[in-house]
């Protein structure tokens, strides 16, 4: 047995593996910085407990894209103002910040505190800036507002009466006519700014006639309105507001009447009374249009066949055309649609006549006498003219000049036509006994 120094087991406890990680958590733990970091931390969850139970203490909420309201527009409008442009675009929503308590911080909302800015505020015409306000601010005050002011263009606020005018388009059925058109009401109030409404002459509806019916004599139909100027451009704007009797609208109704119609000829003959002047006659009358439009009861309708005159046209002694208006007798029974009175021409024409002109001589014209003797198959011929009063009665026989033209024959036998010479002679026809004549040169 030797006696020495027992060697140390591996399996010492106090030398295991976790030994340097002790050391190091007991060296960390026992520093200063540690101790510092804990007392930090220790007192932060000491303030946070100290504020979430302390409700006094304040913080700030953000709300972001916060609408806003407009208010006023009433009472701006009964002091004779109005805003020109659109007060709900003008500033649609606003950035805000606010400051509240902390025991409000979860529950307060954007709506809390409802932003807008209020018309009646305004001090008159032209730009105006005004404020963003707030309806309460109960949760706590507003720190920042983003934009917080708003201007507005104002202007004179004024109401109109204009009349309301009924616009026709497309054609009647056939066999009716349009009787009567009503509108009601018959005037409209257009209410807005005044460089607007100052320039809204009329309310304008239009009917189309196409709809109309037989089958409804009396109707009413609703109509849509749109403003016009005196040149008849349309004004619109959604700051005008049309009223009827204080309520707003845009339509009006249209009332109307129907009657059974025909067309029924002129008796034109008749329009006219009286002979021209000797020489001249009557070769037809004429009116704007050969028949009219006509309405009335259908029994009352059934006996009109013809429309005459108790007044005609006088045409005595007429040497031109006469053009005068006619009255027209009415029918009984009719109703509106008849003129009063027409137009009508009687045209005068001058009478074309014949006359008789016997044993007119013809002449040979064109012949060398000294070389050349002529002789005619007939000497003298009848002639018979037609052409205008004046002129056929004004001719005698020595105004008429007969003769054949004989220019560079020579000796025999020629056959020629007969020709007319009249100085200043008016258009005529001429016919003669012998259209042709036989001419006979000889040698002297």
């Amino acid at each position: 047995m030797m006696n020495g120094r027992p060697t140390r087991s591996h399996h010492d406890p106090r030398r295991g593996p976790f030994r340097g990680l002790r050391g190091g958590l007991t060296r960390l733990f026992s520093s200063k910085l540690f101790l510092l970091a804990m007392s930090l931390l220790v007192a932060v969850l000491f303030w946070g407990v100290l504020v979430a139970s302390d409700g006094t203490l304040t913080r700030q909420k953000t709300f972001q894209s916060v609408p806003v309201t407009v208010s006023g527009e009433a009472a701006l409008q009964s002091r004779g103002y109005t805003v020109m442009d659109d007060p709900t675009e003008l500033v649609p929503s606003v950035r805000m910040t606010v400051e509240v308590a902390q025991s409000n911080y979860e529950r307060v909302t954007a709506a809390s505190y409802n932003p807008h800015f209020d018309l009646s505020q305004v001090e008159g015409e032209g730009e105006n800036t005004l404020e963003i306000t707030y309806t309460s601010q109960l949760y706590g005050p507003v720190v920042s507002c983003e934009p917080s002011t708003v201007t507005v263009n104002v202007e004179r606020y004024m109401t109109r009466r204009v009349p309301v005018v009924l616009e026709t388009v497309g054609s009647v059925p056939d066999g009716v006519y349009l009787d009567a058109t009503r509108t009601d009401p018959t005037m409209l109030s257009v209410s807005g700014p005044q460089s607007l409404v100052s320039t809204v002459a009329r309310a304008v509806a239009r009917l189309d006639l196409g709809r109309l019916s037989p089958e409804r004599p009396s109707d009413r139909t609703a109509l849509t309105v749109t403003l016009q100027d005196s040149s008849g451009k349309v004004v619109s704007s959604d700051r005008l507001q049309i009223t009827n009797q204080t309520v707003i609208t845009d339509t009006i109704v249209a009332e109307t009447e129907l009657t059974p119609a025909k067309m029924v000829p002129l008796d034109l003959p008749a329009f006219v009374e009286g002979e021209p002047r000797e020489g001249y006659v009557l070769a037809g009358v004429t009116a704007e249009s050969e028949s009219l439009l006509v309405s009335a009861q259908q029994a009352a309708l059934d006996a009109i066949e013809v429309l005459t005159t108790d007044q005609p046209l006088d045409i005595g002694d007429a040497t031109a055309d006469v053009t005068g208006y006619v009255r027209l007798r009415r029918p009984s029974g009719l109703e509106n649609t008849l003129p009063t009175e027409v137009a009508v021409t009687a045209h005068i024409e001058e009478e074309t006549v014949e006359r008789t002109f016997r044993s007119v001589p013809v002449y040979v014209t064109g012949v060398d006498e000294q070389a050349l003797r002529a002789s005619l198959s007939a000497e003298r011929v009848t002639v018979q003219l037609t052409g205008g009063y004046g002129f056929i009665r004004g001719l005698t026989a020595d105004d008429l000049y007969l003769f054949v033209d004989a220019s560079e024959l020579g000796e025999g036998k020629h056959t020629l036509p007969v020709q007319l010479r009249i100085d200043n002679a008016e258009e005529f026809t001429c016919a003669l006994s012998q259209p042709e004549l036989t001419l006979t040169l000889r040698a002297r």
